[in-house]
């Protein structure tokens, strides 16, 4: 590093002795300064923080205030299910007859009585008598009889009484049927091929061959097998106009021997009620003698006719 050049310009001022010293001890002064600055500033923060941990007694602590930021409300509670009191049906009053007077009975025999009409003198009392009873009663406005307007008013009361009366209505009942392996449920349709033939002059039994097995409900297991024969009845006695025969079916025989109760009634291959067939309507036997009856008139008087021309013209 070069050396400081010391040399003086010509014309300026040159440095004193005083003032070179003074620049010389000026480290030493700086660093006494900064080294006295630290030790003051460290004495007064600790004297600044001990105040701070003695409170004063004059001094009070400070007052909180805490505000309401809404309105008070009452707690809510729980709402309960309100419970209908139960209607009491009270009976219809009944207004208690009371026993009519004799007087009472009299008048209304009196109003109830028929009017007689007799032929009397004609005379100013009996126009009268006749003009006052023609005259409007001021009891009774109109021409009816009390009577009849009770008796209105109580098939009135009779008929709104039925009106309050409300439908009872029965509940039915779901069930199952089980093992549905050895059931033939209502409405199966069991083909039968008749054996013997029905005549409706006479009530008889009749029979039928089930041409195919008839299976369970659940078609699992066969419970009737092809060649059951089946056994039944029918009463004869046929209405005018009707062309079917009721067959009541009563017990089934399986090859097996196994018997079957039943009753259930024939029906045709459409599943309609009873069994059709040639209908004898007996004409002849009911309308053979009247014919007969008109022909030999006819005959007699035509005969009678031709005897009578004949005689004519003999006597001619």
């Amino acid at each position: 590093m070069a050396a400081e050049d010391n040399t003086p310009i010509p014309g300026e001022r040159a440095e004193t002795s005083t003032g070179r010293r003074r620049l010389d001890n000026s480290p030493i002064l700086k660093r006494g300064a900064v080294a006295v600055a630290i030790v003051a500033f460290v004495a007064f923060a600790l004297w600044s923080m001990r105040g701070q941990n003695k409170p004063s007694e004059g001094t009070q602590p400070e007052r909180v205030v805490i505000r309401q930021t809404s309105d008070f409300e009452r707690a809510r509670e729980p709402v309960q299910p309100v419970v209908m009191p139960t209607e009491v049906q009270l009976p219809t009053p009944v207004v208690a007859e009371e026993a009519p007077a004799e007087e009472d009975k009299l008048l209304d025999a009196a109003r109830r009585a028929p009017v007689i009409a007799y032929g009397g003198e004609k005379g100013p009392a009996a126009e009268r008598q006749n003009q006052s009873s023609d005259a409007p009663s001021n009891d009774f406005p109109f021409d009816v009889s009390p009577g009849t307007l009770g008796s209105e008013a109580e098939n009135e009361d009779q008929r709104f009484n039925r009106m309050l009366t409300p439908t009872q209505l029965q509940g039915s009942r779901a069930g199952m049927l089980g093992n549905r392996d050895f059931i033939v449920a209502m409405g199966t349709s069991i083909p039968c091929v008749l054996e013997t033939a029905l005549s409706s002059d006479q009530p008889g039994f009749a029979s039928c061959v089930i041409n195919r097995d008839v299976l369970s409900d659940n078609g699992r297991v066969v419970l009737m097998e092809k060649g059951t024969q089946i056994v039944g009845e029918y009463r004869g006695g046929l209405r005018r106009g009707q062309k079917r025969l009721f067959v009541l079916w009563n017990r089934a025989k399986t090859p097996k021997g196994v018997i079957i109760t039943l009753a259930s009634p024939a029906t045709d291959t459409l599943g309609r009620a009873g069994m059709d067939g040639y209908v004898d309507t007996h004409w002849w036997e009911r309308f053979g003698s009247a014919i007969l009856l008109s022909i030999v008139g006819d005959a007699t008087s035509y005969a009678s006719s031709r005897l009578q021309e004949g005689d004519v013209e003999a006597q001619d």
